[in-house]
């Protein structure tokens, strides 16, 4: 249960600086360059996406001793497609069946995306090999 708790409170660290990152992506794009809001949140997502799997892979569940861009990433890439599309639908749905303001509705469904995002990343794409021991890998 402690490393549970440790890599809960990292991962609630990196998602900290993630929703500064891509907050104020989404903001900028959204209120200053005006761009659509279903655009801005993809920029927003793949900035984060990236800087989300460096941190989460060396820092938080640290499953090899080297960052992995290949199956690894593959899979944290798939769950955060998966993310950002249910994201993208209950943003749109929200914003175009009620007439909500999609910043205020963003903010509401972050809870849910960082759950989602933190099962996934734990339990499936940052999860390590079988064994639980971390692979070595020479240079």
């Amino acid at each position: 249960m402690h490393k549970f708790k440790i890599e809960a409170t990292k991962f609630t660290l990196v998602g900290a600086a993630n929703f500064m990152l891509t907050f104020i992506v989404f903001t900028t794009m959204l209120k200053v360059l005006q761009v659509n809001y279903l655009l801005s949140l993809v920029a927003a997502w793949v900035i984060g996406m990236i800087f989300s799997y460096i941190l989460n892979f060396s820092w938080v569940f640290k499953p090899e001793q080297k960052i992995d861009f290949k199956a690894r990433f593959f899979r944290f890439f798939c769950a955060s497609v998966l993310s950002i599309t249910l994201n993208m639908l209950a943003l749109s749905y929200i914003v175009e069946r009620f007439d909500f303001e999609p910043f205020y509705i963003q903010m509401v469904l972050l809870p849910f995306i960082v759950a989602f995002n933190f099962s996934t990343a734990k339990y499936w794409s940052l999860r390590r090999s079988s064994g639980g021991k971390r692979k070595e890998f020479l240079s």
